[in-house]
């Protein structure tokens, strides 16, 4: 688990949950807390030929054309009920080039079962559906994305046998797009944010 795929595509399946309170405790038990999630899996895919792997960073945007991070979550926060909102956060890779060129974003909800390994090109990618959210960033300066995937979190709430994750989608873009770090290599995982009342 040191390495990701140098594929096209590249993924991992994480074996711990990390569904817990912000301090990275135990869950809550109370109501009205912050939970943090990190992902049970993840993998990217980008539609460029010659894209030769991530190490430990992800990149949206740039001359790479279209890519896409797509991650599924431990489901262990379920009995808590239903988040008022929820958050995608990833965060910014240091040293990475900045720009004021915005990369269009969006989250999908992934609509059919997937493997991280099974990921081998653009192909490959699994099938998406509504709800979605939308965002438009610039890497200038550095900072931590947050998309609002309250929405994507509701559905998965009240379908949890059509939960199948979430992918990230981004465009092509001008300048060198958006760099953030993947949870390897020191960097911080891309992590959901749960909020209940």
């Amino acid at each position: 688990m040191s390495s990701w795929r140098t594929l096209l595509a590249v993924g991992i399946a994480l074996t711990a949950s990390a569904c817990g309170r912000a301090h990275g405790g135990p869950m809550a038990a109370r109501a009205g807390e912050r939970l943090v999630s990190t992902p049970s899996a993840i993998a990217f895919a980008a539609s460029e030929r010659d894209v030769s792997g991530l190490g430990d960073g992800i990149r949206f945007g740039g001359p790479r054309g279209r890519s896409a991070l797509y991650l599924k979550f431990p489901g262990d926060w379920r009995g808590r009920g239903i988040p008022e909102r929820a958050f995608l956060t990833l965060s910014a890779r240091e040293a990475s080039a900045v720009s004021n060129e915005p990369v269009s974003l969006e989250a999908w909800r992934i609509s059919s079962d997937w493997a991280p390994r099974a990921l081998r090109d653009w192909s490959d990618k699994p099938s998406l559906a509504p709800p979605y959210a939308r965002r438009r960033v610039t890497s200038s300066p550095a900072q931590v994305l947050r998309i609002d995937v309250s929405e994507l979190v509701r559905f998965a709430a009240q379908n949890p046998e059509r939960d199948f994750g979430m992918a990230v989608i981004a465009s092509g873009s001008d300048g060198p797009g958006l760099s953030f770090d993947s949870g390897f290599g020191g960097g911080r995982a891309p992590q959901l944010e749960l909020y209940f009342r």
